[in-house]
C-alpha cells in the first residue's frame, strides 16, 4: 500500500470512529444536554511561532531550529455534555487551515476537540490529522525532514468576553513515530513541528 493510501485509510478510519464516538455520547446523555448550555460553534484567528524539531531530544538529520510566523483560521463546534463540579464537559469537531514555516507551507487538519467550560475560561485538547503541502526542513540527504501526512495535536486555553474571546495554545504535527505510533508512514524520519499560538475570535 502507498504512503496516500495509508493516509487515506487512517483518514477514514479516524473520521467514522470520531463520528461514531460523537453519536453515542450526545445520545447517552439526551436528558442531561437538555438542562444545559446550548452547543456553540467558535471561528478563530491565530498567529504564532514555530519551530521544527521544537520538543525532540535529538536532531540526528541536523535540521535548523529556525523559529518562523505562523498564522492559521481554527474553527470549532462543540456540545455540551456533562457537568462537573462549577463547569460543562464539551466534544465535538474541529478544522483548521495553517501556514506554517514562515507562513508558506500551507497545512489542514481535522479532528474531535474536547473541552471543559467554567465561569468564563474554556480549555481544549484537539487530537486529528493533518497533511501539508510540502515538507518541512527538507534536507538534501535521504532524510526528508516533517512529513506531509501528520497527527495534529493541541491544547488552548481561552478567555471569553461576552460573545467574543482571546486564546493562547501549543500544538504539535508529527507522525507519532517516537512514541511507536507511527500508522502515517511517510519517507524520512519525523522530528514534529511544534507551534506557539495567540489568538482571538468569535462565538456563534
Amino acid at each position: 500500500m502507498t504512503d496516500s493510501g495509508r493516509f487515506e485509510l487512517g483518514l477514514r478510519i479516524f473520521v467514522s470512529t470520531a463520528w461514531v464516538l460523537i453519536v453515542t455520547t450526545i445520545a447517552f446523555v439526551h436528558t442531561a444536554i437538555a438542562q444545559l448550555p446550548d452547543a456553540h460553534t467558535d471561528v478563530e484567528f491565530r498567529l504564532g511561532a514555530g519551530v521544527i524539531c521544537g520538543t525532540c531530544t535529538d536532531n540526528d538529520e541536523g535540521l535548523p531550529r529556525t523559529i518562523k510566523l505562523t498564522a492559521q483560521i481554527f474553527a470549532d463546534r462543540l456540545f455540551p455534555v456533562t457537568t462537573m463540579g462549577d463547569g460543562v464537559f464539551e466534544i465535538g469537531p474541529y478544522a483548521k487551515g495553517a501556514l506554517l514555516d514562515g507562513v508558506h507551507v500551507p497545512l489542514i487538519a481535522g479532528g474531535v476537540m474536547l473541552g471543559y467550560r467554567f465561569d468564563h475560561y474554556e480549555i481544549l485538547v484537539n487530537g486529528g490529522l493533518a497533511y501539508a503541502t510540502e515538507r518541512i526542513g527538507e534536507t538534501t540527504s535521504d532524510r526528508l525532514g516533517q512529513t506531509k501526512h501528520t497527527y495534529d495535536l493541541g491544547l488552548t486555553l481561552r478567555y471569553e468576553i461576552n460573545r467574543y474571546f482571546i486564546s493562547a495554545g501549543y500544538q504539535h504535527n508529527s507522525d507519532g513515530a517516537k512514541i511507536g505510533f507511527n500508522f502515517l508512514q511517510g519517507k524520512g524520519t519525523n522530528p514534529g513541528y511544534d507551534n506557539v499560538l495567540v489568538g482571538v475570535g468569535m462565538r456563534f
